[in-house]
């Protein structure tokens, strides 16, 4: 008998190399169409979640500004559609002593031994700094509640002084708003002050009326401006500026989150402002001081779109666009009396 031995197969014909490449090619295009779909959701979940969170910072920065505004105080200087410009706080504090010349007044501690039992305080500053130099040269002002002579508030008045300088002092109101020796050491602010109005009183010799004693209150202010602008990258930002005093003018713009839809006359802009009196009546924008003393509720209302094109729930038909979406917020003014 021959027996015949068939040989061992060592390797795979054409034809089935064909058939696992055409399966390969088969599988790999489904897992890339699925990875690419993927990629294009996180993506597109990423813009708008980038869009809403500058949505989100533009009316969460600003009403904390706009809250503590006394339109009737006429801390609201200029208002209209894409821009607000007021005096924003930046200290507060009360009257501990008026210096001799009627030029100076100190404030208590900004720390006392009392606040850390209690937490009370009679002099605060914005981020618990003082204004530096370069601040103060840029133009504070400050309001200090006069009682007048008059009993009763039918004359009294927030009298507004420009700060010209700020320092320390050890040695004076030692006795008043504080803990007497445990608070003896420490550092007191004190204010000099100028009347842009010129003002000198015959009894102090200085701009400082006689009638502001120990207790008045005091606030710390500075003008600042929020606006609507265009970049020099073509988008539009809510920007933010300070005023310069030596210049007479504000510092160059800068962004505080965007970008927002374009500055449009009508409904549809990036960043609008709508201003209310207390009655819920509008008050056109670019009003003058009269009507500005009135506004008692501000709305803003910022819209924004993602930067490129994307599929996304409630996009019709599903087609690639823009994805846009808006956010409002309303601000009353606290201080309105």
């Amino acid at each position: 008998m021959t027996r015949h031995i068939r040989p061992r197969r060592r390797g795979m014909t054409l034809v089935e190399i064909m058939i696992s490449l055409v399966l390969l090619g088969i599988v790999s295009g489904v897992i890339m169409r699925v990875v690419t779909r993927q990629q294009r959701f996180y993506q597109g979940v990423n813009q708008i979640m980038t869009q809403r969170g500058q949505l989100r910072q533009a009316t969460s920065v600003l009403p904390i500004d706009l809250r503590s505004l006394s339109s009737i105080g006429d801390d609201i200087l200029a208002a209209s559609d894409s821009a607000i410009e007021f005096n924003v706080n930046i200290g507060t504090g009360v009257v501990c002593a008026v210096v001799a010349g009627g030029t100076q007044v100190v404030l208590p501690p900004p720390v006392l031994a009392i606040s850390s039992t209690t937490g009370n305080t009679f002099t605060s500053f914005f981020e618990g700094v003082e204004p530096t130099d370069s601040v103060v040269a840029r133009g504070v002002s400050v309001y200090i509640y006069n009682d007048s002579s008059v009993v009763g508030n039918a004359d009294d008045t927030w009298k507004r002084f420009d700060l010209v300088a700020m320092h320390g002092s050890y040695s004076d109101c030692l006795t008043k708003y504080g803990a007497g020796v445990v608070d003896a050491g420490k550092r007191r602010p004190v204010l000099q002050l100028s009347d842009p109005d010129g003002f000198t009183d015959v009894v102090t010799g200085g701009p400082i009326s006689r009638y502001i004693n120990p207790g008045a209150p005091v606030r710390l202010v500075r003008r600042v401006r929020y606006k609507l602008y265009q970049e020099s990258d073509g988008k539009w930002y809510l920007g933010f500026s300070d005023w310069h005093k030596g210049n007479n003018a504000y510092m160059s713009l800068s962004p505080v989150s965007g970008p927002y839809d374009a500055y449009s006359s009508g409904s549809g802009s990036g960043v609008l402002f709508r201003y209310y009196d207390v009655d819920g009546t509008e008050i056109s924008s670019g009003a003058g001081a009269v009507d500005r003393a009135r506004i008692a509720r501000i709305d803003l209302i910022a819209r924004a779109r993602t930067s490129s094109s994307l599929r996304a729930a409630g996009i019709q038909n599903g087609a690639q666009q823009q994805y846009k979406d808006s956010l409002a917020v309303t601000v009353m003014l606290r201080n309105r009396q």
